[in-house]
């Protein structure tokens, strides 16, 4: 099942105490092969962005800071829903992949006491990233079943011709931030000097699984999903 557009922020206002939806693209709920929730954000075009800071000394410090803004932010959420939201862990530390062109992490939570599963891909293009939200449908994967995971929804992802990663030119725009500060955008938390950085700066947000269940016949659902993955037609790519 996916949503149009006003119900998937309707959904994530009500459900998951989201306080805005700017940068919400697509929304889709029981999608079989371990994933429970998806969520696709609208692709930032900001330019091509380095992942060398990710590799850097201090870069796991850089990390750890953040996750600590990152569990404060949390509060307003909580306050939103008026349940309690905790910052559990890592069940993978923030990681960038030079190979596969993605940055990925999966955190655990606890919603009102319920423990649940967070993970996000950032899916590195020619022309910036587009960051996807998933609920995998079992809160207890381990660290190389996540992976697979991980995997199901970059698989999905397919770039138009010439626009991929390693599709860049020198004389393409480049990020004024690298792999890091693509974390920093997608956990809502300063960087540096950078103190709002892509869609959904300043908003520390978490997903739950969805609330309810319907049978989606898998093979139309498969076309659906390779669409999702898509920059929309006004975007580069």
């Amino acid at each position: 099942m996916y949503l149009s557009e006003k119900e998937s922020c309707d959904f994530a206002k009500v459900e998951w105490g989201w306080a805005s939806c700017d940068g919400l693209d697509k929304m889709a709920f029981v999608m079989g092969q371990g994933i429970d929730t998806l969520v696709v954000n609208d692709p930032v075009s900001d330019g091509f962005v380095r992942l060398d800071d990710f590799f850097a000394s201090g870069a796991t410090a850089e990390i750890d800071s953040m996750t600590e803004d990152y569990k404060a932010g949390l509060a307003e959420q909580a306050k939103r829903l008026g349940k309690p939201v905790e910052f559990v862990g890592w069940r993978i530390y923030p990681t960038a992949d030079k190979v596969k062109n993605l940055i990925y992490y999966a955190l655990d939570s606890k919603w009102d006491g319920n423990a649940t599963t967070n993970v996000k891909v950032m899916l590195l293009d020619r022309y910036g990233y587009v960051a996807v939200d998933l609920v995998p449908a079992r809160a207890d994967l381990g660290a190389e079943e996540i992976k697979d995971v991980v995997g199901q929804a970059v698989g999905a992802y397919k770039a138009k011709a010439a626009s991929g990663y390693a599709d860049f030119q020198e004389g393409d725009q480049i990020a004024a931030y690298g792999g890091l500060g693509v974390l920093a955008a997608v956990l809502g938390v300063k960087f540096g000097k950078v103190a709002t950085v892509g869609l959904f700066a300043g908003l520390a947000l978490l997903l739950k699984k969805g609330a309810f269940l319907i049978i989606v016949p898998l093979v139309a659902l498969g076309g659906y999903i390779k669409r999702l993955f898509r920059r929309k037609p006004d975007m580069p790519a």
